[in-house]
């Protein structure tokens, strides 16, 4: 009875480079604004997915791109997307191989971590830049980013997965 295997193939440059377009695109719709409390940042998902699964190929470099393109996409103060998306990837990077191996459920908590963090940073800098405290719901996405990691995860792996030969 042969045992069934998968491998998986790499993903390339376009399938990274069009799920980032989608990320930063769910994050401009109009609904993000009125859900924003309740709604993951699927950039920031996105950055620590790639940084644990593909991280020659996502980095740190990368993920300051990607945070200056947020910054100014939302009019944000800029940096502030940079600075977390950066730490966060960084965060990832170095505990990468350990983290790959995890179960979706503990990675699940790692990206909730690491989501939480970037909010934290954000809050941060806005506060040093005088504005008011947005108030705890705003951290409440990252929870739901957390609840959505396993099935995230087997989605973006679907790509990937084929079957392997059965001789090995």
């Amino acid at each position: 009875m042969p045992i069934s295997r998968q491998l998986l193939r790499p993903a390339g440059v376009g399938f990274i480079f069009c799920s980032f377009v989608l990320a930063i695109l769910i994050n401009l719709l109009p609904w993000q604004a009125t859900a924003m409390n309740f709604s993951p940042d699927f950039v920031a998902l996105l950055i620590i997915y790639w940084a644990l699964n593909q991280p020659r190929r996502v980095g740190v470099a990368c993920a300051f791109f990607l945070g200056v393109l947020m910054d100014v996409a939302n009019g944000n103060i800029l940096g502030q997307h940079a600075l977390a998306y950066s730490i966060i990837a960084y965060l990832a990077l170095v505990r990468q191989r350990q983290l790959a191996i995890f179960p979706f459920w503990q990675q699940a908590l790692i990206a909730c971590a690491l989501l939480l963090l970037s909010q934290a940073i954000m809050v941060s800098i806005r506060s040093i830049m005088g504005e008011p405290f947005v108030g705890w719901g705003y951290f409440t996405g990252s929870l739901f980013a957390a609840i959505l990691w396993p099935p995230f995860s087997n989605l973006m792996l679907m790509y990937q997965r084929k079957d392997a030969p059965d001789e090995l």
